[in-house]
């Protein structure tokens, strides 16, 4: 089972890296089904959630793709407790996708989690958090916070900038 498993979560990302959306979604159901047998406090049931509601995402299918994104939070939560680096991906991925939702102050909020326990995990100049720190100044653009978004992007220049000694 976890043999098949693994070939269904590489097909999946193989097909999504592809664009094959639709052969994506039909790989990470399948792998999904498989998940669901290893039980709520296995790592591969959140991450095939995950996965899934990537791909929902990906389609638009919004309201598909949240109770995915959160069940899979739920669950790494549990499994690795309150900081990891799995969790900041998920709520980078909520973020995202209440962004697209236009429901911005819930987006703010999971923004505001990724970043910071990207900042405990990585440090406060990581590149780990240019990604985050990106998505999270277009949220202040579209909202015409102009002084927050200047401000995140004044940050992501700082850690843009390498230090020529090292």
């Amino acid at each position: 089972m976890t043999t098949e498993w693994n070939d269904l979560i590489e097909a999946g990302n193989q097909a999504y890296e592809n664009g094959k959306i639709p052969e994506a979604e039909v790989k990470f159901l399948a792998a999904l089904e498989i998940a669901e047998k290893f039980g709520e406090e296995d790592h591969r049931l959140a991450l095939s959630l995950n996965n899934l509601a990537a791909i929902y995402h990906a389609e638009g299918k919004y309201t598909m793709a949240e109770p995915l994104y959160q069940r899979a939070l739920d669950l790494r939560v549990r499994i690795h407790g309150e900081s990891h680096p799995d969790i900041a991906l998920n709520h980078h991925n909520m973020a995202v996708l209440y962004s697209a939702r236009r429901m911005y102050p819930v987006a703010e909020k999971h923004y505001k989690a990724a970043l910071e326990m990207k900042e405990k995990l990585y440090g406060e100049q990581s590149e780990e958090l240019l990604n985050t720190l990106t998505y999270y100044a277009q949220l202040m653009k579209v909202q015409n916070r102009l002084i927050d978004k200047q401000l995140l992007e004044s940050r992501i220049k700082t850690i843009g900038v390498k230090d020529p000694l090292r």
